[in-house]
């Protein structure tokens, strides 16, 4: 990656149409990268497209003449490549990588890297102190010492820059090598790619022991490092989440914790981008797990995490996850090995994003896991386990498994109705969830039995303009809507726009569905105007709020599809069916009852031809 970047400033200059930097280290944060590349390229309308559209701008533009330099950073993965490289154009792409052996067809040119050269390694050394001569006493030896290893180089020079006034480099080449410094080789999955492991340890251990455990600054500084090192290896942390990571009360706690983090910069222990987050090098982040004596430290950044997980799942809009996703769950994975309350959470959490991401067949084990864990730790009947019994069978039910998901729905019930009686919340969200389920099996009378007790128990507790209020009204609307009862539906389902509206706001994803039910209902009044203003707004939330490939956004694409036919345009129908079945095909997969639902309305266009709209 330093190459990568030297190359990027020395030649920069010859690709006329820029340097883009994207870090391929996480598959799932690569749609952002690409499309973040195009920000500031004064694109026209730029702003307003959605993430897949604008990284399909991105990618046009890199198949045109102009010469561009695109780095794919830490880029291990060959589909990974393959699927986002230019293929022709005036682009080149320089890849950072541990692999060392790709596939021919991909026609990678490898170059493997040795350490540096002495002579180089000493002129990285003074890059940081110009002022010593190349024959500097210590600088040679320094090189040797560190195996001329440009990590380890980088550090030490940060130390040296930083200490310019105190510490020579014989004086530190003098602390690498006492033997409180030697601690246990670093410890990596594999090996590093220059096998130098136990020399980087030393260099970051003489860097960690500038560190003074007495001094308040050093000893937050040391705090936030054992738990940095507990977040997703060599990905951007953002600045609020590591710093809600140390627990302060003080009045000035923010400028307490910033203070402690420009130490670890100046050290070269953590790297500060210029969007504000910080990155932490993997070979540095094993040996801080290793070093730090912090058992605080695994518990902090996990409940950290968990915290700020629940705030963006709670608000409702998927994509704000994006920049914690790769933190989420690295969490969620390396805490299944303690199986206890804090792992099951962080499953469950992760889960129910990548369920409301719309990404359903991910989300499925990390619910498992959650509910395995729960019902080991907790017990069948506790809460948390009827927690867990509720989100998979809504998954379950999501997915088109509608024997499956009555069974663990049921469970759910019957916990919360024993444990916190008939007149709780909790008891109502499950009542209205086996309402779901019973409309989607047929059974209208049954589903409405359920969504009654549901809105009766959150009028009582809840209040006439809770959310949750707005939903049983949505259901009860769209179950009149199939019962024939346009009227009455219609009554409810304003109430419930009304009330979302009010609550969470013109562009939330619960008012889209609502302005959706709307326009279902409008299209069954003959009212097909009044129905495509409605579905054009749904299409435009979802689009912004939860991104051009998500189930929902399908969803709306084939009802305005399905409203363009009854108006006659076959041509703007067939367009609309077409993007949404190409969606539930990626999403959903190709046997989902929604996906069959599509593909037919596709397949039968005609006169009076398609199915009525999915339900919501």
């Amino acid at each position: 990656s330093q190459l990568a970047a030297e190359f990027a400033h020395r030649y920069g200059q010859y690709f006329a149409g820029g340097v883009f930097w994207l870090s391929f280290a996480d598959p799932a944060g690569v749609l952002t990268e690409v499309a973040a590349s195009g920000t500031g390229l004064g694109l026209p309308g730029w702003e307003a497209l959605p993430l897949p559209a604008q990284a399909a701008r991105v990618r046009e533009l890199w198949q045109a003449p102009l010469p561009r330099l695109l780095v794919f950073d830490n880029c291990e993965d060959e589909a990974l490549l393959d699927a986002w490289r230019p293929t022709s154009g005036g682009a080149r792409v320089l890849i950072t990588s541990r692999r060392p052996y790709w596939d021919p067809t991909l026609g990678v040119q490898a170059l493997p890297l040795d350490v540096l050269a002495r002579p180089q390694s000493i002129a990285l050394l003074r890059g940081f102190r110009p002022e010593l001569p190349a024959a500097a006493a210590g600088l040679d030896a320094l090189a040797a010492e560190l195996g001329d290893l440009p990590l380890a180089l980088h550090l030490a020079g940060s130390t040296l820059r930083r200490y310019a006034h105190a510490l020579s480099p014989a004086q530190y080449l003098a602390r690498l090598r006492a033997p409180d410094a030697l601690l246990a080789q670093l410890k990596v999955e594999g090996r590093s790619p220059t096998s130098h492991e136990q020399d980087v340890a030393r260099t970051f251990a003489a860097s960690l022991a500038r560190l003074d455990a007495a001094n308040p600054t050093d000893a937050l500084a040391r705090q936030l490092l054992a738990r940095a090192a507990h977040f997703a290896p060599g990905e951007p942390i953002p600045r609020a989440l590591l710093a809600a990571s140390v627990a302060r009360e003080e009045a000035d706690a923010a400028l307490q914790v910033e203070d402690a983090l420009t130490r670890l910069i100046e050290l070269g222990l953590l790297e500060d981008e210029a969007s504000g987050a910080l990155r932490m090098h993997r070979l540095l982040a094993a040996f801080a797990r290793s070093a730090l004596a912090d058992a605080t430290a695994q518990a902090a950044a996990e409940q950290a995490m968990l915290n700020a997980a629940r705030r963006v799942n709670n608000a409702g809009y998927p994509l704000a996850m994006q920049p914690l996703l790769a933190h989420l769950r690295h969490t969620a994975d390396s805490a299944l090995a303690r199986a206890d309350e804090r792992a099951a959470s962080l499953n469950l959490n992760l889960g129910f994003h990548l369920n409301a991401a719309g990404d359903l067949v991910s989300a499925q084990p990390y619910y498992e896991h959650a509910l395995a864990i729960n019902q080991q730790v907790l017990g069948a009947r506790h809460l948390h386990t009827a927690t867990s019994l509720n989100n998979l069978g809504a998954l379950l039910k999501a997915q088109g498994d509608l024997a499956g998901a009555r069974a663990y729905l049921e469970q759910a019930l019957d916990i919360w109705r024993a444990v916190l009686g008939e007149r709780h919340p909790d008891t109502a969200t499950s009542l209205n969830n086996l309402g779901a389920l019973l409309k989607d099996m047929g059974d209208l009378a049954g589903a409405r039995a359920y969504y009654e007790q549901a809105l009766d128990i959150r009028q009582a507790v809840l209040g006439a303009r809770h959310p949750h209020m707005a939903q049983s009204l949505n259901n009860l609307g769209t179950l009149l809507r199939a019962q024939g009862d346009l009227v009455g539906a219609r009554e409810y389902l304003e109430q419930a726009l009304d009330i979302w509206r009010a609550v969470l706001g013109e562009r939330h994803p619960d008012t889209a569905t609502s302005l959706n039910n709307l326009g279902a209902l409008l299209k069954d009044m003959g009212d097909l105007a009044g129905a495509r203003a409605y579905y054009a707004q749904a299409l435009d939330i979802r689009r912004a709020v939860l991104g051009e490939h998500h189930p929902d956004t399908a969803l709306s694409l084939n009802n305005l599809g399905y409203l363009l036919q009854a108006q006659g345009d076959l041509a703007g129908a067939r367009a609309y069916y077409a993007q949404a079945l190409a969606i539930l095909i990626a999403t959903l997969g190709p046997q989902h009852p929604t996906t069959q639902i599509v593909r037919r309305n596709l397949a039968a266009l005609g006169p009076a031809s398609g199915e009525a709209e999915p339900d919501e």
